[in-house]
């Protein structure tokens, strides 16, 4: 094994490993004016590590010197300036590494000289542009794709991602992506569309078996030492190099006449990052920019209220905008597809208004039938009551006429007591 991949194979983010790896190459390659792609831009295979060695055994060298030549190479490379202080960083950390020792005054006036310098001009990345591009690619290229498009995550976060970190029994599939890998060191979660979700099932039926046949890809590689053994017992979902991303990608772009360079910096101008942007822009076009900045893991632009939504919540969301990220569906389709949706949302809510509406009349009802019922026992009240009077109304007239009765017989008076007693029974008579 080569010092170089002895270095970058102690680090387990493959993005960290993949940057001291570029920028040595990059330094090796400057000092020793080799050309990194050919005519036809394709990239030519030096052997880096045979390079290395040479360079740590030859110790007339001016470092120093080097180092600076390096600055230069950066500069003609059109590298912007913050990627450029990156690469000298990363590069100098393998040299320190090796006892290469450079003046930290030489380095910091090379970093204050790198400004300026014309980055690559992106073109926009669209659905389109991704649908061609699918098509010339394989089921494992598709899944990332699709991943990368669908979630707002970056590649090197894609690319650590466990089995374990893809639910895919969540509606919508759920990511988690480990603050470990996560470039601001957060933990976070994403969601993938269905279209994204139903590759990555297909991919991960297959995984194994190309895990199985990885291992002889790169036999001949490993015996000169430019590469190490792969990896066969990996929980990875996707388990390969971002090297191996871009790749792919570039060959897909290159197969459906789409692949671009930028004139003045010679690099592809569909960036695979620029699936993060096509991402972030398509949900906050569908009004959903919070929401995307969320996913995105972007944290400087959410407020302490939108930090506290729960994943449900979020994917509840993302669902209803998750046509925006969805590819391979023809646009007058989606918009088909988002009016049914929107039909079906109102019906929904007009049952639940209709619901409503009848809760309300079951509850007036039920209060109808208490107010009767409470009506009812008092009319009865009433009625007892009138009977009560009555009774005791006719006790009295009973006793009168009794008394009448008695008074009429003491009086000897027969007429006055047979009035009394007619008066008594025309009484009852009425008012029976």
């Amino acid at each position: 094994m080569g010092k170089i991949i002895d270095f970058t194979s102690k680090y387990s983010n493959k993005s960290t490993a993949s940057g001291y790896k570029s920028a040595i190459e990059s330094f090796l390659r400057c000092i020793n004016n080799l050309p990194k792609k050919d005519k036809t831009g394709k990239k030519i295979p030096h052997d880096y590590e045979t390079l290395f060695d040479q360079y740590l055994k030859d110790k007339k060298r001016d470092r120093n010197a080097d180092f600076t030549v390096f600055a230069n190479c950066l500069k003609v490379d059109a590298v912007s300036a913050q990627s450029a202080r990156q690469v000298m960083t990363n590069a100098r950390y393998l040299l320190n590494a090796h006892g290469i020792k450079l003046k930290d005054v030489v380095v910091q006036d090379l970093k204050r000289e790198m400004k300026g310098g014309a980055g690559t001009v992106d073109k926009v990345m669209t659905a389109k542009v991704i649908d061609a591009a699918l098509k010339e690619m394989d089921v494992r290229g598709r899944a990332l794709v699709l991943t990368l498009a669908s979630s707002g995550a970056r590649l090197n976060e894609v690319l650590s991602l466990n089995l374990s970190d893809i639910d895919l029994e969540s509606d919508p599939v759920k990511i988690t992506i480990r603050g470990v890998n996560a470039k601001n060191k957060q933990n976070r979660y994403s969601f993938l569309s269905d279209e994204a979700a139903q590759c990555v099932r297909v991919w991960l039926k297959k995984r194994d078996d190309y895990l199985k046949t990885a291992v002889t890809r790169n036999r001949g590689l490993i015996g000169i030492g430019k590469s190490s053994e792969k990896v066969t017992d990996t929980d990875l979902v996707f388990p390969f190099s971002d090297n191996a991303a871009n790749s792919m990608w570039e060959t897909a772009l290159k197969a459906s006449g789409q692949f671009s360079l930028d004139p003045t910096t010679g690099r592809n101008q569909y960036r695979i990052h620029s699936f993060r942007k096509f991402f972030i822009s398509q949900l906050s076009m569908a009004g959903q920019k919070v929401l995307a900045e969320h996913l995105a893991g972007h944290l400087g632009y959410l407020d302490t209220s939108y930090r506290q939504v729960s994943s449900e919540q979020a994917g509840a969301e993302y669902r209803k905008v998750q046509d925006v990220v969805t590819i391979g569906v023809p646009m007058e389709y989606k918009e088909i597809a988002k009016e049914q949706d929107k039909k079906l949302r109102m019906q929904g809510e007009s049952i639940e208004g209709l619901r409503a509406i009848n809760d309300r009349l079951q509850n007036q009802m039920q209060l109808m039938q208490e107010k009767n019922s409470t009506l009812h026992d008092r009319l009865q009240q009433i009625e007892q009551a009138s009977e009560d009077q009555k009774n005791n109304l006719n006790r009295m007239v009973d006793l009168w006429g009794q008394v009448a009765t008695i008074a009429a017989r003491r009086m000897n008076d027969l007429e006055l007591k047979e009035e009394v007693q007619t008066l008594v029974n025309n009484y009852k008579a009425n008012h029976s």
